[in-house]
């Protein structure tokens, strides 16, 4: 981020011809005031094809599996400001609040009894915000921004809401499962992650390698693509450690569940696996396993 803050101040300077005998502060409040850095970074990493295949990978887990599993997870091990993980990752990285999350996993109370119902101030922002994700690539200069305000703020407002305690048993009104709004996630990433990758071969007869090639080239392209990349590296390196370090597996579990997880993350990206992963298979029951 600092990178493309640097670039974006270089290329600012240039295309204003800015004078460096001038006083430091006051070339940087110009380019402050002057340049949407938000709107800028953005821009830079969602219109590509290769870009977005990049890009797309974090707005999937984080608009889905990221913010169910924020939501449902955070209140029932009682989680104080679940919200400020989410504008954390925001703003820093995915990576970094999705590792301090797990941490407060770790050191949190005993759980509250799972209850197995997402509401609709869970389930409606999440699909919102998917929506918006499929939109991104097809946005004008017009549509852009309040498409992409959309995607960010949208998700926040379910971990804004505090969750009330009841009896896990009792549906609360137009509520799903959450096992069927992870299936619902899953599903729509998949089929979003695959148009993603048949819009980055472009050519069927690209291969493999030289698709990976052209990722990696990508991958550096820009500060900003460069930093939203990366960020799906390590965010998809963090998801594997957390559910490989996840307590009642013996050596033979873990090996395979990381040998299943390092084999399927590059083909079908975090966005996908996520969801599916975490997914409460135990229905019926008033305690899921911590995923």
């Amino acid at each position: 981020m600092f990178k493309f803050m640097a670039w974006s101040f270089t290329n600012y300077e240039q295309s204003k011809g800015g004078d460096s005998t001038t006083d430091t502060a006051a070339r940087m409040t110009s380019w402050l005031l002057d340049t949407s850095l938000f709107e800028q970074a953005w821009a830079s990493v969602c219109f590509g094809r290769v870009n977005w295949w990049w890009s797309q990978q974090l707005c999937l887990f984080t608009v889905g599996a990221w913010t169910i599993f924020l939501t449902t997870e955070g209140r029932r091990h009682q989680v104080k400001c679940i919200w400020a993980y989410m504008l954390l990752g925001q703003l820093v990285a995915i990576s970094v609040a999705s590792n301090l999350f797990y941490l407060s996993l770790v050191v949190a109370p005993p759980p509250r009894p799972f209850t197995p119902w997402a509401s609709p101030t869970l389930w409606l922002p999440v699909f919102i915000s998917l929506a918006a994700v499929t939109l991104s690539p097809f946005t004008d200069e017009g549509t852009f921004l309040p498409n992409l305000l959309a995607m960010h703020s949208l998700i926040i407002v379910p971990l804004l809401i505090p969750g009330q305690a009841r009896d896990p048993r009792q549906r609360p009104f137009l509520s799903m499962h959450v096992s069927t709004l992870y299936v619902l996630v899953f599903l729509t990433a998949l089929a979003l992650h695959t148009r993603a990758i048949s819009n980055a071969l472009g050519d069927p007869a690209v291969s493999a390698t030289e698709f990976a090639r052209n990722a990696w080239r990508t991958l550096h392209s820009h500060p900003a693509q460069s930093s939203i990349g990366w960020d799906v590296i390590w965010t998809s390196v963090s998801f594997v450690a957390w559910l490989v370090l996840q307590p009642g597996q013996d050596m033979q579990g873990r090996i395979l569940t990381g040998a299943y997880l390092l084999l399927a993350m590059p083909l079908v990206s975090v966005g996908v696996l996520a969801p599916h992963v975490l997914r409460p298979r135990e229905e019926g029951t008033d305690e899921k396993k911590d995923v």
